[in-house]
């Protein structure tokens, strides 16, 4: 077995860091690959802090928050939250797919303004 497929198999733990970081791209609705052009590093760079691959640097960290225009306070709620259950979100995923559409904008409505709550505070 050759060192590259020793990598590629080992089992990577991610940090709630690493987590939070995801987390955050995602609730700003940006790509990997359009948070690293507006930090100015490559995609794989955002891709492996993200999945615990590389370390996250204090220099990164802060570039990071002030792209997306996150505090301190805000990255250190991200990185206390659980992780979400998968058989949950498929759950919500089905419901979501029966909900109609009129109902589904205000039930938008409802989560966007607890996103806030919740993230922000």
């Amino acid at each position: 077995m050759n060192a590259n497929s020793e990598k590629r198999n080992r089992k990577i733990e991610l940090s709630k860091e690493a987590i939070a970081l995801k987390r955050m791209r995602e609730f700003r609705n940006l790509s990997v690959r359009k948070l690293g052009d507006l930090l100015g590093v490559s995609f794989t760079t955002v891709s492996h802090m993200e999945n615990g691959r590389a370390e996250i640097h204090p220099t990164y960290l802060v570039s990071f928050l002030e792209v997306l225009k996150f505090s301190d306070e805000d990255f250190k709620s991200f990185t206390k939250e659980k992780r979400i259950d998968e058989n949950l979100r498929l759950k919500c995923f089905k419901t979501i797919e029966n909900v109609e559409h009129s109902k589904l904008e205000k039930i938008y409505a409802v989560l966007s303004v607890l996103s806030i709550i919740f993230f922000v505070n």
